[in-house]
């Protein structure tokens, strides 16, 4: 550890005791000598050494990378003191379910001619689709359509998606084991999603959770959907929580950016972004599944709190 060595000129009068001038030792320690004018014996020389200590604004800065199989916690991670509430986005962060939206979005958006008329790649879901919702998405890539046009293509997708999707969901990897905890410790819940309310209902019948959370926020049926934090803030309200007592968990720039705007402790899911993507909109911490250690440990500190 570094040491400060500082030369300091001192002198005062406190309660009788007289302070000489701080002097270096020959160790390049400051020394301060103490002497008394009254009857009393001469004080030793105190050796004045201060270690130094970062501070707390230093050791939030501090950032934590293990490798993407465990999780990453990053900068701020340990300011979560207490959690009373988990927001759960559901496309993506539940399931994995990108893989059958792309799928679906492939098809038809060849058919309506995007993209030339080739089917779009990875990199064109992940930027002008993924979490995002329909009517932005239609107004992006089909700015001729009227809302009723833009209503019914979106209507005939997300029936696709539903259908293609039978049989293809699975709950990620630890949910099951999550829910079970959550249920024990008596936190409140909330599904937060951009999908329409029947694709919404669809996919938590799929894992039997229908009912299970304690509200059901519909970005659609609200004035402004994700990436504004409406959403979250609604679920909030719903729930009676704070901002900062609650776990938002995202798996898309769109629906992180609403959570960290909304004020809560967003943790990115790696489903279908890449790290640097949910890092640069202000996740805290970056899970691959619902196994993660880091997620644990920052779950159960709080338990004790609720």
């Amino acid at each position: 550890m570094l040491r400060l060595c500082v030369q300091l000129a001192l002198i005062a009068t406190v309660s009788s005791f007289s302070f000489q001038p701080l002097s270096l030792s020959a160790c390049g320690n400051p020394t301060l000598r103490v002497s008394c004018p009254r009857a009393c014996k001469p004080l030793a020389s105190v050796r004045a050494q201060a270690p130094i200590r970062p501070t707390r604004q230093a050791t939030s800065a501090i950032q934590m990378s293990v490798s993407q199989s465990e999780g990453v916690a990053l900068e701020g991670a340990q300011q979560q003191k207490k959690i009373n509430g988990i927001l759960f986005d559901i496309d993506g962060t539940l399931f994995d379910s990108d893989p059958v939206h792309f799928e679906v979005f492939k098809e038809l958006l060849a058919k309506e001619g995007i993209n030339g008329g080739e089917p779009i790649d990875e990199h064109f879901f992940k930027t002008k689709i993924c979490g995002r919702q329909n009517a932005v998405i239609c107004k992006e890539l089909f700015p001729e359509w009227d809302e009723d046009t833009s209503a019914q293509w979106s209507a005939a997708k997300e029936a696709k998606f539903r259908e293609m999707a039978v049989g293809r969901l699975r709950a990620m990897d630890g949910l099951e084991e999550m829910m079970q905890w959550i249920d024990k410790t008596g936190l409140k819940k909330a599904a937060v999603t951009n999908a329409p309310r029947e694709n919404a209902e669809f996919m938590l019948k799929v894992i039997d959770r229908l009912d299970w959370f304690d509200t059901l926020v519909i970005g659609d049926e609200l004035e402004r959907a994700k990436p504004d934090p409406l959403p979250y803030q609604t679920a909030m309200t719903r729930l009676g929580v704070q901002p900062s007592e609650c776990l938002v968990v995202e798996d898309s720039p769109s629906g992180a950016t609403a959570g960290v705007k909304a004020g809560c402790f967003t943790v990115g899911i790696l489903t279908s972004q890449s790290e640097e993507v949910l890092k640069g909109v202000g996740c805290k911490m970056l899970i691959k599944d619902y196994k993660d250690k880091h997620l644990w440990k920052l779950l159960q500190n709080g338990e004790s709190n609720n």
